[in-house]
């Protein structure tokens, strides 16, 4: 039985860009999707790196940029405020590719016209995260964090608004895609860059 393989037809810069925009799209799409949930990484104390699973929210290809909601209080706040450098790593099991991007986030809060957009368009079952206690907070004990009212259903509307001014949404610009494909045959990798003049540029890398 043969097995199907990267190498078995030339394919560019420009077919590999394309599939990985078709995931990042259903990454946005799909809840099931593995590029849903990417890993962010952000800068913490100066120097130390720290990670977390987000859920991918929006995608823009021009100019290429990425979207992740949290909580104002999260520590990844202070972070991005402090060092705006941040990364994301994708993963698709199925497909066998792997994605870093790198870029530079801006924080958008209530009032800011993005931020409206994406609250208006949050499931209020998915607002109770905002309308509860601030993330990372030591606790005597295991806690949810929510009001007890609405621990066991979706908040009316009127109880979501409570947590509007905690709601952030976190945008991206995509600086780099550096994109590992994995094959029996031999691994594959390429690297897309963005430079803020407007430039677009690809390379090969050995894997």
């Amino acid at each position: 039985m043969k097995v199907e393989s990267i190498w078995d037809k030339p394919q560019s810069h420009g077919e590999i860009l394309k599939k990985i925009w078709k995931h990042l799209d259903l990454g946005v799409l799909e809840r099931e999707h593995p590029f849903h949930t990417p890993v962010l990484g952000t800068v913490a104390g100066g120097c130390t790196p720290s990670l977390r699973v987000v859920v991918l929210r929006r995608f823009w290809r021009r100019p290429p940029a990425l979207a992740f909601h949290t909580h104002f209080s999260a520590p990844k706040i202070k972070e991005i405020q402090s060092n705006p450098n941040i990364s994301f790593a994708f993963y698709h099991p199925q497909k066998k590719f792997q994605l870093r991007v790198k870029g530079k986030a801006t924080i958008h809060t209530d009032g800011d016209e993005l931020h409206e957009e994406q609250w208006l368009a949050t499931e209020f079952f998915s607002r109770r995260c905002y309308v509860g206690e601030a993330p990372s907070q030591i606790s005597k004990k295991a806690v949810s964090g929510l009001p007890e009212e609405i621990v066991d259903r979706a908040p009316n509307k009127e109880e979501s608004e409570a947590g509007k001014a905690n709601f952030v949404v976190v945008s991206s610009t995509i600086d780099s895609i550096d994109c590992l494909e994995l094959d029996v045959k031999g691994n594959r990798r390429s690297l897309f860059t963005w430079k803020e003049n407007g430039e677009f540029a690809t390379d090969w890398l050995t894997p």
